[in-house]
């Protein structure tokens, strides 16, 4: 039986971010598929009972860390490969994220085969001081230098990656995230828009973590810039160490600007199901599984001009130019979102599932072990 570690999430299924998000995801279906392999998930969240120590056939290992930003991750990751080192001999470490694989040449020095998947150039975002940027900075570094393989969720960071480190340049794999919701069944929750105080096509909807790079101020900006507004404006997600930009985003809330929060399963896929509207106004992503989620739904979508979002296929319609606030409040003033609706992109979305997504991992993995 091959085993494989993962580090990088902090904590799997009910935890808002990317790499949870991944990893919520993803795992399962290697284990569906590849059954034979052992997969030991680190967290750093603790368990509330033995049942939690289990997800879907994975083992979650809890290993405790320092809760302070810039610091959280580094020691978590340190004491989660001394952990495996010590107690589980995996084939394969796998870290996700840029900041784990800090440690890659550790990994590679205890004899594992190891894989970081890169999700984003993280320390391009303004919250990192110069300390952590160069922590950031140099986890790339050894990813590419130290790493047996290098996954990019878009091509977009394979070629800048190619650019940067051309060296190891056959390292480098494309794969990008699932990200779909299952939409089969058309979700109407009446209870579920109640709760939130919504009507079914009345509403604009942005989803995601509040952070200073997703640009929410600038969204909102935008949309108190009309006087009468047609649609109200629901903004899903928290902060995870923001809170001074949470807390100024947060001072907006009205009747008309409403703020529901991290929301996950039927909760989720009722808020994409129900919008009029889509938007990201994002300034940087590595791939951006919120909309790949909301081309799930078949909804209008209207996005930021950057490379991952380009990958997604959607008509020059549907892009506008980053930080430019006229630009999305031009959207945001329409009556008709008919035209930010594409189903050619939802085609090429739908050939994107999860399950191949673990088909491609466990082919990877196959050929390190």
């Amino acid at each position: 039986m091959s085993k494989v570690c993962v580090v990088g999430a902090r904590n799997v299924p009910d935890f808002i971010g990317g790499i949870e998000t991944v990893c919520a995801k993803l795992y399962p279906e290697l284990k569906n598929i590849v059954p034979e392999y052992d997969f030991t998930l680190f967290t750093r969240v603790k368990p509330k009972s033995k049942a939690e120590e289990n997800f879907a056939g994975l083992k979650l290992k809890y290993i405790p860390t320092i809760d302070i930003s810039g610091l959280e991750t580094t020691f978590h990751t340190l004491l989660s490969i001394l952990y495996a080192r010590l107690f589980i001999h995996p084939k394969i470490m796998h870290l996700h994220g840029i900041g784990p694989a800090f440690f890659a040449p550790l990994s590679r020095l205890f004899g594992f085969k190891t894989v970081v998947t890169h999700h984003a150039v993280d320390y391009q975002r303004p919250k990192w001081g110069g300390v952590g940027r160069a922590f950031l900075v140099k986890g790339e570094r050894n990813a590419c230098r130290y790493s047996h393989r290098v996954i990019c969720v878009s091509q977009a960071i394979k070629d800048d990656l190619g650019v940067r480190f051309a060296r190891n340049a056959e390292r480098y794999v494309t794969i990008r995230n699932g990200g779909s919701l299952d939409f089969h069944q058309h979700v109407d929750s009446p209870e579920i828009m109640h709760t939130f105080g919504l009507s079914r096509g009345k509403y604009i909807l942005a989803v995601g973590r509040l952070e200073q790079t997703k640009a929410y101020h600038e969204l909102i900006s935008a949309y108190q810039r009309i006087e009468q507004p047609k649609y109200k404006l629901v903004i899903c997600g928290v902060g995870i160490h923001a809170e001074q930009y949470v807390k100024d985003l947060t001072a907006s809330a009205s009747e008309n600007i409403i703020f529901v929060g991290f929301q996950n399963g039927e909760r989720l896929k009722t808020l994409y199901a129900n919008t009029a509207l889509f938007i990201h106004t994002s300034h940087m992503e590595g791939f951006c599984l919120v909309v790949s989620e909301a081309l799930s739904a078949k909804v209008p979508i209207a996005l930021t001009d950057i490379p991952p979002h380009r990958e997604f296929k959607l008509p020059e319609a549907c892009i506008f130019p980053v930080g430019d606030i006229e630009a999305i409040e031009t959207i945001l003033r329409q009556d008709d979102f008919s035209e930010y609706q594409s189903l050619e992109a939802f085609e090429h979305q739908c050939q994107n599932t999860w399950l191949v997504c673990a088909e491609k991992h466990k082919a990877l993995y196959h050929g390190l072990v």
